[in-house]
């Protein structure tokens, strides 16, 4: 036995309780909801990343390699970049990413460590999730995915490929790794309205992000002991009506498993300019398109944070961008124009038009009625006739702001979707209702309104009179089509034409579902026979030449935008009647 005296005993214990409570630092670099924003958000003509303070663009993969080396720079072992989800989809790159894996593995050079699966990354499948992922690994790789609670289908041969990718440990449920003398456990979630908005997941599911949490939240404590666990949610998180705090699936996680540290937050484009405290969970969100980069200084010890620091850094021109990963971009630009935009004579840099205002996608905004009447003007200019066309606002993803429109400005306004005919975008088609059926219709768009979100419609070619004070469904006095007014009595058998793309026209034939069965619109061919296939509706633009040249909503967005008069600039100028929104112009109380 070895016995010590109290004189030798105290020095020692001291030295064993200053090694256990040494604070460990720890930088992380965060971003969310980046939607293959790869050369910033604004105007694309602007973006000038090799340039320091001459424009006014945020964001860039450029801008953001720059800022990551310099984080780095400062403690590389004490630094860690990471994702919440949807870093893909919004773009003109995300069209080539199948074939190329070209921004997944960018992502891996600029320095992403560990990122999560959003409800985008699966807009195509989960086959076509995983051809991007195998062809980013033959490209150098890809950054670690963690996903807790995404689940794969045994029966189903769609998600084996992505399974296989999971299966090697390229997907895990977590991750732990040490930084700077720190353990740190990392998981991912999607969330339970992610979920439900990604459709083409199919045949995969996530289960319930809570109870998987804390699931593995206990097996991570009880296993591995981990100094920090860290969360990449993509669940998301609101302000609340009064603006005062926020709600959602993140702040409910963060109470019911108290046990994780930081939330990083994605899914609801949300920018938290403080960190949101919840018992001893921090949870933070940057909003969208990288147009800031969370940063958080932290310092932890005896397996918790004794100090937390959080700010978002704009992505700005105050940057000067990564020249080596610019010229990686400029080269993707090139390929997407020849192997995509050449196809319909159009170029990545092509000017359509000056805009000297905003259009902003908001509830009733002026970007919603301008996209309804491009719709309209760009098919009949084709020589396609329609009675009038409908817009979602849930399909309307980005904003056009002030500055010279080209195609990817374009582009990204209307982005998700593809076609059948290989060019991305969802395809305008073409079905028949009655009058009564557009009675119907009008009675809806009027109920959708007060409550905004993806179900908001804009038209363009009909305008409603109603009275507010009458009963739900008995609001519509008067309708109008292109100035003539419409007999919607049942007399009236004739058929009115809509155009919109496939994704709102399957919409509509589950209106009886959502109105609890008062209200059934059955979309019809020119024939009035129920149409059964929307694919049988596409509209072809150019029927003289063989096969369905299938029109677009970006590229009727295009046409529109060149159609204008030109201004002193030698563009065409978007008309000062679209400052204002549709809040007068088509539906009328009276």
């Amino acid at each position: 036995m070895i016995l010590f005296s109290k004189k030798l005993l105290l020095p020692i214990l001291t030295v064993l309780f200053s090694l256990n409570t040494t604070a460990q630092e720890l930088t992380i670099l965060h971003t969310n909801d980046m939607h293959s924003k790869l050369t910033g958000y604004g105007p694309e003509n602007a973006y000038t990343p090799e340039i320091l303070d001459n424009d006014k663009t945020l964001g860039g993969f450029a801008r953001l390699a720059a800022l990551f080396e310099q984080e780095k720079r400062k403690n590389k072992d004490a630094t860690l970049i990471l994702d919440a989800g949807d870093f893909l989809m919004g773009s003109l790159f995300h069209v080539a990413e199948k074939e190329t894996g070209f921004q997944t593995s960018l992502m891996k050079e600029i320095g992403y460590d560990f990122i999560t699966l959003g409800n985008h990354e699966f807009d195509f499948g989960p086959e076509v999730l995983a051809q991007i992922l195998n062809k980013a690994e033959e490209n150098g790789g890809y950054p670690d995915i963690v996903s807790a609670n995404i689940v794969f289908d045994k029966t189903s041969e769609t998600d084996d490929a992505l399974e296989k990718i999971y299966e090697k440990g390229k997907i895990r449920h977590f991750a732990i790794i040490n930084k700077n003398g720190l353990k740190i456990a990392i998981f991912g979630l999607t969330g339970e309205d992610a979920s439900d908005v990604a459709p083409a997941k199919t045949p995969v599911i996530f289960t319930d992000p809570i109870k998987t949490a804390k699931e593995t939240v206990k097996m991570l404590k009880e296993e591995y002991s981990p100094d920090l666990i860290i969360c990449l949610s993509h669940c998301g998180f609101k302000h609340t009506k009064n603006n005062t705090s926020y709600e959602g699936e993140d702040i409910d996680l963060a109470e019911k498993v108290p046990d994780i540290d930081i939330i990083i937050s994605g899914h609801t484009h949300v920018a938290t300019p403080k960190a949101i405290k919840k018992g001893n969970t921090y949870i933070v969100q940057t909003g969208e398109y990288a147009m800031n980069t969370g940063k958080i200084n932290l310092k932890a010890e005896n397996g918790k944070i004794s100090k937390f620091d959080f700010k978002l850094i704009p992505v700005n021109d105050d940057i000067k961008g990564d020249l080596n990963i610019h010229k990686k971009i400029e080269a993707q630009k090139e390929y997407i124009d020849k192997k995509y935009l050449s196809k319909i004579n159009l170029s990545y840099n092509t000017k359509s038009a000056y805009a000297d205002f905003d259009l902003k996608k908001d509830k009733g905004g002026n970007l919603g009625p301008f996209t309804a009447d491009a719709d309209k003007f760009y098919l009949e200019k084709n020589g396609v006739s329609i009675d009038f066309s409908m817009v979602a606002s849930g399909t309307i993803r980005e904003n056009i702001l002030k500055g010279i429109q080209t195609v990817p400005d374009a582009f990204r306004v209307m982005s998700l979707g593809q076609g059948y005919d290989g060019i991305p975008g969802y395809p305008l088609a073409k079905v028949y209702v009655t009058a009564k059926e557009i009675k119907k219709l009008s009675e809806i768009i009027i109920m959708s309104r007060p409550e905004g979100g993806d179900g908001y419609l804009y038209v363009s070619g009909l305008k409603i009179y109603y009275n507010p004070d009458k009963m739900m469904l008995r609001k519509v006095r008067k309708i109008e089509l292109n100035g003539k007014e419409l007999d919607f009595s049942k007399k009236n058998k004739n058929l009115y034409s809509i155009a919109a793309d496939t994704y709102l026209l399957g919409f509509i034939g589950r209106i009886k579902k959502m109105s609890h069965g008062l209200i059934t619109v059955i979309p019809k061919d020119k024939n009035g026979n129920p149409v059964t296939n929307m694919k049988n509706q596409i509209i072809d633009i150019n029927p003289d030449k063989a096969g369905i040249q299938e029109a677009k909503e970006w590229i009727a967005l295009i046409e529109y935008m060149k159609s204008f008069a030109e201004d002193n600039k030698n563009l065409p100028h978007i008309p000062d009647k679209y400052k204002r929104g549709d809040e007068s112009s088509v539906i009328i109380k009276d």
